[in-house]
């Protein structure tokens, strides 16, 4: 399953004391890298980076410091820039008794959270498409063409001697028009066999279409 990391949030605190005023010394920065995960599930894991040590001997300008964090390719190099500067500036404000050069401790703690990206739902099934019912016009080309009288049928066995739909025999209700279907030969009482065919325009029995 894949995983999405958000944005980071990054926190930097920042450390400001004098050096010995030898010969030599100059502006030092340490910077500490930590990187924290939390992990969706509630794992939480830790790295952490061998520190940058950084010269700037342009002072502790935002731009200045950015460019020198570019250059060790440290992620995010311009905001840092801009909040170890303010940072800086803030204590130096503060004590009168820091002056350069200074030795600045910074540690910077990359913290981010990955989540699951979850697949898609899988698409709805695709469901036949409705049946269309028979037409009026059909229904009534079969009430004209296909009708058949009771006494004309001949004796056959027991299963055709009744409708398939309500299994009613057909020499017990001679009032019922019977129809018989064109292709298959089927037949069926009329008003059993066009209540059905006005939802399924095909045979009950063998789902052969009463006209092409």
């Amino acid at each position: 399953m894949e995983t999405e990391t958000l944005r980071p949030e990054v926190k930097v605190k920042t450390l400001v004391d004098n050096l010995p005023t030898i010969a030599g010394a100059t502006n030092t920065v340490l910077i500490f890298l930590k990187e924290v995960i939390h992990e969706e599930s509630g794992t939480v894991r830790v790295s952490e980076f061998d520190h940058i040590r950084l010269n700037p001997h342009g002072g502790f300008t935002p731009d200045h410091l950015y460019r020198l964090l570019r250059g060790q390719q440290v992620p995010f190099s311009q905001s840092l820039g801009v909040a170890i500067a303010s940072d800086i500036d803030a204590k130096l404000a503060r004590d009168n008794l820091l002056r350069e050069p200074l030795f600045v401790t910074v540690h910077v703690k990359f913290i981010k959270k990955r989540r699951l990206i979850l697949p898609p739902p899988p698409p709805p099934p695709v469901l036949p498409a409705p049946s269309r019912g028979a037409s009026r016009e059909v229904l009534q080309r079969l009430a004209k063409e296909q009708r058949v009288e009771p006494m004309d049928l001949g004796e056959e066995s027991e299963s055709d001697n009744q409708c398939s739909i309500c299994f009613e025999d057909w020499y017990k209700c001679y009032k019922k028009n019977i129809i018989e279907m064109p292709q298959c030969l089927h037949m069926f009482h009329q008003q059993c066999l066009f209540e059905w065919l006005r939802r399924q325009n095909s045979c009950p029995l063998c789902r052969s279409v009463p006209y092409e």
